[in-house]
């Protein structure tokens, strides 16, 4: 199961945009990527805790797991397609919208450096915080959502 990595800031999108942005994403994902599973994982960073040009950031980072050495051009195509929808829903501007599509090995690297800078004890918390948004996400019917902060 593939990964997607998404940080936007509290309240700055609705719990329905959200819905509706989780689905497309798994649709251009099958539809540029693969069938492969897409676990998203949304981290809603609490206000005051995100900044751009010195005010609170309006910002969103979306970062996807692909296989290694994939095509560049099924890439630019996977990223612009979602990048248009993404703003279509939120009424973003392209300064506000980072998208990436990483290569599984990268994206592990990365994924596992930011486990390891938390000690064994947080290793758990982060654990439970993310187990229990899964359950709450089945439950609902929603996607995964929690905020990071342990």
């Amino acid at each position: 199961m593939r990964k997607a990595l998404i940080v936007i800031q509290a309240e700055q999108i609705s719990d329905a945009k959200i819905e509706h942005l989780d689905t497309l994403i798994q649709k251009h994902y099958r539809e540029h990527v693969g069938s492969e599973k897409l676990l998203t994982l949304w981290n809603t960073l609490p206000k005051g805790q995100a900044f751009t040009d010195y005010e609170d950031s309006r910002s969103s980072l979306i970062t996807m797991e692909c296989p290694n050495n994939f095509p560049q051009e099924s890439r630019v195509a996977m990223l612009t397609s979602l990048e248009r929808d993404w703003r279509t829903v939120t009424g973003q501007n392209p300064h506000q919208v980072m998208l990436a599509l990483v290569e599984e090995t990268l994206f592990a690297d990365v994924f596992n450096s930011n486990k390891q800078r938390l000690s064994p004890i947080g290793r758990l918390c982060l654990v439970l915080k993310v187990f229990s948004s899964f359950v709450r996400a089945r439950l609902t019917g929603s996607p995964i959502s929690f905020n990071p902060n342990l």
